[in-house]
């Protein structure tokens, strides 16, 4: 494929700033058509457009551009992080709200709030609020996991990574 000509984006240039002031000059007055311009103004937007071409075409993409690599993420209170329940979290969760339903509190009526919610398998993931940042090296925090059920769970000094007992960042969907 090949490029455009110096022309040719001179005409895109100059159609491109008049879509953006609604085709208005720098003093508010209707933009002429292209061909109504004069051949020095033209002239003038065929030398600025040799000048971009220059840079952005004929020059290598990696020098042209600068891809602005960001900075990684890191945790911080309030920030929603992905959690992986562990076998370990898995059984307390369960064993809380399988506690709740045979002691009879679920049907008391007593207005004491319970642990009540779906079952709960290592290798869950669930969304968490961090609530504590500890160790920025090996970023290191606690969470407040969001359960499936009207309770959440606590994961203390949990470690980034994709194993269970370990918090992720969301995908980007």
């Amino acid at each position: 494929m090949s490029h455009p000509s110096t022309m040719e984006l001179a005409q895109y240039a100059y159609a491109a700033y008049g879509a953006s002031t609604n085709h208005r000059t720098h003093d508010g007055r209707q933009m002429p058509e292209w061909e109504e311009l004069g051949d020095r103004i033209q002239q003038a937007w065929v030398a600025a457009a040799a000048a971009v071409a220059q840079v952005v075409i004929e020059q290598p993409a990696e020098n042209a551009v600068r891809s602005e690599q960001s900075a990684p993420q890191r945790p911080s209170i309030g920030r929603i992080v992905h959690y992986r329940l562990s076998e370990h979290d898995a059984g307390q969760i369960n064993r809380g709200r399988k506690d709740f339903h045979e002691n009879g509190r679920a049907q008391a009526g007593s207005g004491f709030v319970g642990h009540v919610g779906n079952w709960a398998a290592a290798g869950d993931v669930f969304p968490a609020v961090v609530v504590q940042v500890f160790n920025e090296a090996t970023v290191t925090v606690n969470l407040q996991v969001l359960l499936d059920g009207n309770d959440t769970h606590w994961a203390t000094s949990a470690a980034e990574g994709d194993r269970p007992g370990a918090w992720a960042w969301p995908g980007r969907v």
